[in-house]
């Protein structure tokens, strides 16, 4: 009776969120190896949560009872480790050592792996009308919970050293409220495997769900959550072929910056671009910068470019690049075409709606 609820809880939510994000599609933005990794994740949350709880249901022989349960334990820690392996991986996409959590995740997790189907790992015993499953191989049991503790460990250390990476602060405030259901979610579970109290249970089914309403709220709340995260947009600017600044805008102070404010270095470089503008082939070009991703799109039929420098280069900002320049040709098609030497670049002001249109999952929250 118990399992059903929280099995039919957990499925309206997700059905919900579902619904909801496909009704509201156009507010989200994610790259398509990212989402795939996502859908993997959420499958192996939903297959935990409803083994989870079946598993305890007498209405199962014990034998079937059993591989709903050794279900449930590989779906939960694969989904555990899976997301504290994102979650540091996006936090240190600059350190050398960011993949270091995910092989120790790795390491622990194949420990385990390998003794939890060692025969008789369980004893399936029978209370009023439950399973519970008492661990007769204590290392398969401390395996389990020492990787429970690396994954709230390691994710607490790169959460606090790595907030700073948040693009926007207030994403980052959600995400470690997320992180302290995160963490108390598998201490509960944690509790329960070893006490087998039905408390520690019911517990940790309650925060489960409270966990996944949660981010459903901040998935409405803040639809940059899979655009944005660590990225962050430093400046767009658009330039006519003949080396004249048409538009400028920065997205840490939210100003139009005027040429005199821009870098000499970005200067040169791009007064060599649009010199040879005509030799350059594709439309979308990848410049290196330290420290800097830039992507560069240009017109060859109005003669103008524009050059985004951001933290990290993905197909989000390039297509964001792109609809940009699409809008901003046809809001200003008769202006690029009749310029004349003498350029009246305060026509070009109307690109600061376009810029709000295209980016406004950069222009974040302190």
């Amino acid at each position: 009776m118990i399992a059903t609820i929280f099995i039919s809880t957990f499925v309206i939510i997700f059905v919900f969120v579902t619904f909801y994000v496909l009704l509201n599609r156009g507010k989200y933005e994610t790259e398509a190896r990212f989402l795939v990794i996502l859908i993997i994740y959420f499958i192996n949350e939903i297959t935990y949560f409803i083994s989870f709880n079946l598993s305890a249901e007498n209405f199962f022989n014990i034998p079937l009872a059993l591989v709903i349960w050794y279900i449930s334990i590989i779906t939960r820690n694969f989904s555990v480790g899976m997301f504290a392996s994102i979650h540091n991986l996006e936090l240190n996409k600059d350190s050398k050592v960011r993949f270091l959590p995910a092989l120790i995740y790795i390491f622990i997790g194949g420990i385990f792996l390998s003794l939890l189907f060692v025969p008789d790992s369980f004893t399936v015993i029978q209370k009023d009308f439950e399973y519970f499953y008492f661990f007769n191989n204590i290392g398969l049991l401390t395996s389990i919970i020492l990787f429970h503790f690396c994954i709230i460990l390691f994710s607490w250390i790169i959460q606090i050293k790595g907030y700073h990476n948040f693009a926007d602060k207030k994403l980052g405030k959600f995400y470690s409220l997320f992180m302290l259901l995160f963490s108390l979610n598998i201490f509960l579970y944690s509790l329960y495997l070893i006490t087998l109290y039905i408390y520690f249970k019911l517990l940790h089914s309650i925060v489960y769900l409270i966990t996944i309403g949660y981010f459903v709220f901040v998935i409405i709340k803040k639809p940059n959550l899979f655009a944005v995260f660590t990225n962050k947009i430093y400046d767009l600017i658009i330039f006519h072929q003949s080396g004249i600044l048409l538009y400028s805008f920065n997205f840490q102070t939210r100003e139009e910056v005027d040429e005199s404010l821009l870098k000499g270095s970005i200067l040169i470089g791009i007064s060599h671009i649009l010199a040879n503008l005509s030799n350059v082939e594709a439309q979308v070009t990848h410049i290196k910068m330290k420290d800097r991703a830039v992507v560069f799109n240009f017109n060859r039929q109005l003669g103008y470019a524009a050059l985004l420098i951001a933290k990290h280069r993905n197909k989000i900002l390039e297509s964001a690049v792109e609809k940009f320049m699409q809008d901003f040709s046809k809001t200003n098609e008769e202006n690029l075409q009749n310029l004349n030497r003498l350029i009246d670049v305060s026509k070009f002001k109307n690109a600061h709606k376009l810029v709000i249109k295209n980016f406004s999952h950069y222009l974040t929250e302190a």
